[in-house]
């Protein structure tokens, strides 16, 4: 007897011509940080109608303790669920491409994922809601954990205590301490080619925004983009550095005013997160500074923020549905085999070059474009890069910059 293929949210998907994180969304009438339009929203429904899919429910497998042998721990639940503790202040997009990597990969073997939302205005409220997301996991007997960890020393010993009950997989950031197994991008690697790409441009006062309360990977940020100054012949200005605080979530505004008010000020910045382009973009323009024309800007994720779709944003990408994807596949080997050495999974990171830090320094200073074009090139042709004396000095020089102009930014 023959039986009928059932119909697949892939098969919706392709039918509407949109991905499956849409058509998820729409079915299950619920955003995943997902915005969805209402003509989009009618023709999914219309393609699940016509292609006559319907949900369904299938009977899952109970998880296995690890190290039990095959049999289940006495008095646990038969739970299929992983949790993902992830704050929604990262990004729509890439929320959702944790999300359906981690989900991609459990599904395989009938596991998956629940979100548990960590975001929170200020950074101690943050991390006791991943504390209470942690107990949730322990309480609840989860198969394993996906954590994007708040930072610093909050809740590693709950993290600890956790590890021991269930696999517990970091992702973007290591937990300071604990051997755990890991997924993350190669974030030295990252910063480095988007600072080299501004020094290639001509800049060579290059501001860098990052974190007060640091975590390994924005200290690694801050690594590359240290380095490739140093490469480069530049010397480090620690007033360059910009910070972010209350745990990344409150840009230091006075800080980035004085430090652009200047007649030194820098001509490029490097932010550790595409999160604060906005609030970046948004005081240089209240500086009178325009993007690219003043100051170039380079962010990290590749993740287009919400009120910044008219700045085409250079980006360092990150492949968050690959990190997903690799730490829903951690945990499954972890659950298999729970005495294997622990793994750290590194993406390379690529950098993605638009508008917002193309526009060559020496049409941001006229006055020494001749010295600066006839440096760089002939240190390009030599195969080296331009030491600090000789840019730096004709930078110092008065320019049009110092008279700055207002800034002509699309409202």
């Amino acid at each position: 007897m023959s039986t009928l293929k059932a119909v697949t949210l892939k098969d919706v998907a392709e039918q509407a011509h949109v991905s499956q994180a849409v058509v998820s969304t729409v079915l299950n009438d619920r955003q995943n940080g997902i915005f969805v339009s209402a003509g989009t929203r009618r023709n999914v429904l219309a393609a699940a109608l016509e292609l006559g899919y319907q949900a369904r429910v299938r009977m899952l497998p109970p998880v296995r303790k690890p190290g039990s042998g095959g049999g289940q721990m006495s008095g646990a639940a038969n739970t299929h669920l992983v949790g993902v503790l992830l704050g929604r202040r990262f990004g729509g997009s890439l929320f959702s491409e944790i999300f359906y990597g981690v989900n991609e990969a459990l599904s395989q073997e009938g596991y998956h994922p629940l979100v548990l939302d960590t975001y929170a205005e200020s950074y101690p409220k943050a991390a006791e809601k991943e504390a209470e997301g942690l107990r949730y996991a322990r309480d609840s007997r989860f198969a394993g954990v996906v954590l994007w960890h708040e930072g610093g020393s909050s809740n590693v010993a709950l993290i600890n205590e956790l590890r021991a009950q269930m696999p517990v997989v970091a992702i973007d950031r290591r937990v300071p301490g604990l051997e755990l197994d890991y997924v993350g991008t190669d974030n030295f690697q990252g910063a480095y080619e988007a600072t080299s790409h501004l020094i290639a441009q001509g800049h060579t006062r290059i501001a860098h925004l990052t974190r007060l309360e640091t975590t390994d990977a924005c200290a690694s940020r801050l690594h590359g983009y240290r380095q490739a100054l140093a490469d480069a012949g530049l010397a480090f200005n620690p007033r360059y550095l910009l910070l972010a605080l209350d745990g990344g979530r409150r840009l230091d505004r006075d800080g980035l005013a004085h430090v652009f008010a200047g007649p030194d000020a820098p001509t490029a910045l490097f932010l550790m997160a595409d999160f604060w382009a906005p609030a970046v973009y948004a005081e240089l323009r209240r500086l009178g500074l325009c993007v690219p024309q003043d100051v170039a800007l380079v962010g990290f994720d590749d993740v287009v923020p919400p009120g910044l779709d008219h700045l085409e944003l250079s980006s360092v990408a990150q492949d968050f549905e690959g990190i997903g994807k690799t730490a829903g596949a951690l945990v499954l080997r972890r659950l298999a085999q729970p005495d294997a050495p622990t793994e750290s999974r590194i993406y390379p990171a690529r950098l993605v070059v638009r508008a917002s830090s193309t526009q060559a320094v020496s049409t941001i200073t006229p006055t020494v474009t001749t010295t600066i074009h006839a440096a760089s090139a002939a240190l390009h042709a030599a195969g080296e890069a331009a030491p600090a004396s000789v840019l730096e000095q004709d930078m110092a020089k008065p320019t049009a910059r110092a008279r700055r102009k207002k800034s002509v930014v699309p409202a």
